[in-house]
């Protein structure tokens, strides 16, 4: 089973947080067949879509709860996961930015790589993930931030499974366009590496959704839940 194409068949856009770490060749395959697909990406985070309904209780079962996030799309998984213990999941919608064409970016806002110095107004500022992870994802140089005169206004960055993500604009700099500058350069950066960019937005987020779509991002119809 050539699971890339399987799943790109069913919908890039859908499956691309399966596709891109498989494609990146940072992801185990433990399950891919007619059931379903589940990926331990990085040895670290699990993600999982099934394709047979009767089949949650076998991809639960697979996934060690204890240990790092999991990622499953709607459906009987989701149940599956709460029946053995995991409650309050982070639910997601997937937008995908489709095409190779690059971005106008800002050129009135500084965007640089995230300095040690800028750590600890990222660790004051940035709530949904712990301080060991985010110290994690800056020390693999993934984050990157946003500077107005000579200030941190704002960083963002990418999570472990390959998605964008833990972009946040300081307060005193909100409704300047911050965030969409940062975002802007990191699919670009994306983009020069032959990467497709692609995030999770948490539903209900209107703002980000709106800014999503602005940069030409495709919006799935189907969400993903974020355990643990």
């Amino acid at each position: 089973m050539d699971v890339i194409e399987t799943l790109s068949l069913r919908g890039r856009t859908t499956y691309i947080d399966l596709i891109e770490p498989l494609e990146e060749g940072v992801a185990e395959v433990l399950i891919a067949d007619e059931d379903g697909v589940l990926l331990h990406v990085q040895d670290t985070a699990y993600v999982a879509t099934l394709f047979n309904p009767e089949a949650a209780d076998t991809f639960a079962e697979a996934v060690p709860t204890s240990k790092g996030p999991i990622s499953v799309h709607a459906g009987p998984l989701v149940s599956a996961f709460k029946e053995r213990g995991l409650t309050d999941p982070l639910e997601c919608m997937q937008a995908v930015y489709p095409s190779t064409q690059l971005l106008v970016e800002d050129e009135s806002i500084i965007i640089r790589p995230l300095m040690e110095r800028d750590l600890p107004v990222v660790l004051q500022h940035y709530k949904l993930v712990d301080e060991a992870y985010i110290l994690e994802r800056f020390q693999a140089g993934v984050m990157i931030a946003a500077e107005i005169d000579g200030n941190l206004a704002g960083f963002m960055g990418r999570h472990i499974e390959c998605s964008m993500g833990m972009l946040e604009v300081l307060p005193q700099y909100r409704r300047r366009h911050v965030g969409e500058a940062l975002e802007r350069t990191y699919i670009n950066h994306l983009l020069s590496q032959d990467i497709t960019p692609y995030c999770h937005v948490v539903a209900g987020n209107t703002a980000s959704l709106s800014l999503q779509r602005k940069l030409g991002l495709e919006v799935s119809a189907e969400l993903v839940y974020w355990f643990n």
